[in-house]
């Protein structure tokens, strides 16, 4: 569901949306100071031009004020599409933007500290909230390549192992991403994902194109299903960032071919 906070129109998941205990968001493409419009909600440092350096963080402020946390102490990764996960100690909390300093290498974040919102960066990648109730969150950013190294499989095995957050009373939601029509892919990822998920309902083959779609988003549940957590506990039913209908309101790496103005963000945080 779609909700307005002041410039911000926000993404919110109705099964996280309902706890009271998480905040969580994500951005759409309006309602910031980036771009030469100076009102595109651009999160990616990678995106910033010449000339708009800082943009990022006025726009994380902008995000920051709307739900009542402090700009410093939102966390955020370089991420490397790869499976490493990171602990958002103390140390780390603020990275890029409290501590703009601290870069760290990583596409998955978990922590149990509260007011600290985790922040990945999307333009088609599939994002992955996780919730352990008053215990832990994570958030996951899983392109295809992550989504074939079962990053979020091995993010709930962080959790258990660093917080004691058992699967089967995890709640997830999977965010807005490339859905399976519009990703298409050839035949060397075809095959690498095939390996992983070896189920036809996953892919598809258009024969006129050579080409081969994917649904990142139903591989990323197999995931979670398979590292313990229930099936009535993950939510699925965001739009997808490529689809022609949501380019005014998404940026797409696919759909723009590499020429989209920015990312979004999605976040997650304890609430005190």
């Amino acid at each position: 569901m779609f909700v307005i906070k002041g410039s911000l129109e926000l993404y919110k998941d109705p099964l996280l949306d309902s706890e009271k205990g998480v905040g969580h968001f994500f951005t759409t493409r309006y309602g910031g100071v980036s771009g030469a419009s100076g009102e595109l909600f651009n999160v990616s440092f990678g995106k910033e031009k010449p000339g708009e350096s800082g943009k990022v963080a006025e726009n994380i402020a902008i995000a920051a004020a709307a739900e009542g946390i402090p700009f410093e102490r939102f966390t955020a990764v370089k991420q490397v599409h790869g499976d490493k996960i990171i602990k958002v100690t103390e140390e780390i909390a603020g990275a890029r933007f409290g501590k703009p300093e601290l870069v760290i290498e990583a596409d998955a974040m978990i922590t149990d500290i509260p007011d600290t919102p985790l922040l990945t960066t999307h333009g088609d990648c599939i994002p992955v909230y996780i919730y352990a109730r008053d215990r832990a969150v994570a958030m996951v950013h899983s392109g295809w390549r992550g989504t074939a190294l079962n990053i979020s499989g091995k993010t709930i095995e962080a959790l258990l192992r660093e917080y004691g957050a058992e699967p089967r009373e995890l709640l997830c939601a999977v965010g807005p991403g490339i859905c399976g029509k519009c990703f298409e892919i050839d035949r060397p990822v075809f095959d690498i994902l095939w390996n992983e998920f070896p189920y036809e309902e996953l892919f598809s083959y258009d024969s006129v194109k050579n080409k081969y779609r994917a649904d990142l988003t139903g591989m990323v549940l197999r995931s979670l299903v398979d590292a313990g957590v229930k099936p009535e506990n993950v939510s699925r039913h965001a739009p997808c960032t490529c689809c022609e209908e949501n380019s005014g309101r998404f940026f797409s790496h696919r759909r723009e071919q590499g020429k989209n103005e920015g990312l979004m963000g999605a976040a997650i945080w304890l609430k005190k």
